[in-house]
C-alpha cells in the first residue's frame, strides 16, 4: 500500500485545473519519485469523487466503481499517491471517514486549498453559468449566501471553509490537515505552485511546467451574453457531457475568454458578507492548529476589479460581444468544413481509382475520420 495518500479535496474554483494538469501532465516524472497520480485520465477522479459521495452504480453508469480502482491502484503501489478533486469538499462527515477507511493503512495526509471569498465567487458564479446554472450573478450570490441549495458543486456547501474542514477532521486527525492559501492578485505568477509542492513534498525540477492552462475568466459582458444564451440551450445540448464539451469549453473558454472583456467583482454589499465569512474562515482555521503553507492573510483580500457588474452591462455591448462570437463560430464552422470537404474529396477520387475491396476499405477509413 502507498505509504501516504494526499487526499486534495479542493475547494472549487482554487486553482484546481491548473495543480490537477501540471500533476497530471507530469506523472512520468511523479513516479520517478515513487509518487503516484492513479487513473486511467484525469476525470476519474471526479467520478471518484461522486462516488464517495454516495453516487450510485445506475448513475455512475460505466463509470461505475472508479474510486475503488484508484484505491486498488494505490494498494499496489510502493511510495505515496495523490488524489484530488474538488468536489470531495462536499463529503458528509461519514462519507469522509468512508473515503479514509478505504485509503487504509496509508497514511491520508488531507491538502485544502482556500482562497478570499471576495475573489473566489465571481469565479464559482461563471463556472456555474458555463454549466448548469441560468441565474444571474446577484441572484445567484444571494442564494449562496442564503445557504440555499445550488445545482452542481456551487453553493455554499463546497465553499464553506470551517464546515467542509469540519466533517473531513472527523476522520483525519489535525496535525495531517495542511491548508493552501491562492495568493492574491499581483502575487508571483509560480507563487501557488510553489506553495503546492511543498505542502505535498514533490521535487519538480524535471517537471514541464508549461503544460497547465490557465482556466482563465469571462469579462462581464462575455458572461452577461452566455446568460443569455442559456436558455434557449435545448435537446442534445441538455446532456451534461455535451454541455461541457460545447458550451463550458468550446463556447466559455475558445470563443469568449479570448475576447479577454473587462473583469468584474460582486456588488459592494456581497463584497462586505463575503470579506466578513472570510475573516471567519481565517480565524477559524488559525483556533485549529493546521498547517498552513502561505499565509492567512490572503483570505482576508478584497481587491475588486473596477470592471462594470455583468448585471449593468448595456445591451449594445453585449451585441458587440454577440457579434465578435458570431464571427469567431462561423471562421470555426468555414475551418471544419474545409477539413471536411478535403476528406470527401479523397474519399471520391480513392473510390474511383481503387479496386472494389480496396476502395471500400479506404471509404471506411476516411468516413471514420469525418465522423460519418
Amino acid at each position: 500500500m502507498a505509504k501516504t495518500v494526499y487526499l486534495h479535496i479542493g475547494l472549487p474554483k482554487t486553482g484546481t485545473t491548473f495543480l490537477q494538469t501540471t500533476m497530471w501532465e507530469n506523472r512520468k516524472a511523479l513516479r520517478k519519485q515513487r509518487f503516484l497520480y492513479p487513473g486511467a485520465s484525469r476525470m476519474d477522479h471526479y467520478h471518484a469523487s461522486q462516488e464517495v459521495r454516495g453516487a450510485s452504480p445506475a448513475k455512475m453508469g460505466r463509470n461505475a466503481g472508479v474510486w475503488q480502482r484508484l484505491v486498488d491502484k494505490l494498494a499496489a503501489w510502493d511510495g505515496d499517491g495523490l488524489i484530488s478533486h474538488e468536489f470531495m469538499s462536499m463529503a458528509t462527515a461519514a462519507q469522509a471517514k468512508a473515503a479514509v477507511a478505504a485509503l487504509a493503512p496509508a497514511e491520508v495526509q488531507l491538502i485544502v486549498t482556500v482562497r478570499s471569498y471576495v475573489l473566489q465567487f465571481p469565479a464559482v458564479w461563471q463556472e456555474a453559468l458555463k454549466m448548469n446554472s441560468d441565474l444571474g450573478f446577484d441572484e445567484f450570490m444571494d442564494r449562496a449566501l442564503e445557504g440555499k441549495k445550488l445545482r452542481g458543486g456551487w453553493s455554499w456547501q463546497s465553499q464553506d471553509i470551517p464546515k467542509v474542514l469540519g466533517n473531513w477532521a472527523e476522520a483525519v486527525p489535525a496535525d495531517r490537515i495542511t491548508v493552501v492559501t491562492v495568493p492574491p492578485p499581483g502575487a508571483p505568477r509560480g507563487l501557488l505552485w510553489d506553495r503546492w509542492t511543498q505542502a505535498i513534498g514533490i521535487d519538480d525540477s524535471a517537471f514541464d511546467l508549461d503544460v497547465s492552462y490557465a482556466n482563465e475568466s469571462l469579462g462581464a459582458a462575455q458572461a452577461a451574453l452566455l446568460q443569455r444564451v442559456k436558455p434557449y440551450l435545448s435537446g442534445p445540448l441538455d446532456a451534461g457531457t455535451v454541455r461541457h464539451r460545447w458550451v463550458r469549453k468550446y463556447f466559455g473558454h475558445e470563443v469568449l475568454v479570448p475576447q479577454r472583456g473587462e473583469r468584474f467583482g460582486p456588488r459592494p454589499h456581497h463584497v462586505a458578507e463575503l470579506a466578513t465569512r472570510s475573516a471567519t474562515a481565517s480565524e477559524w482555521i488559525a483556533e485549529q492548529g493546521y498547517s498552513v503553507v502561505g499565509d492567512l492573510d490572503d483570505l482576508l483580500s478584497t481587491a475588486t476589479p473596477d470592471g462594470t457588474h455583468p448585471g449593468d452591462v448595456p445591451d449594445s455591448e453585449i451585441v458587440e460581444v454577440a457579434a465578435r462570437a458570431i464571427e469567431q463560430m462561423i471562421r470555426d464552422v468555414r475551418d471544419l468544413t474545409t477539413e471536411r470537404d478535403k476528406l470527401q474529396a479523397e474519399l471520391r477520387r480513392k473510390t474511383r481509382h481503387q479496386p472494389v475491396g480496396g476502395a471500400k476499405a479506404a471509404a471506411g477509413r476516411i468516413r471514420r475520420a469525418i465522423g460519418k
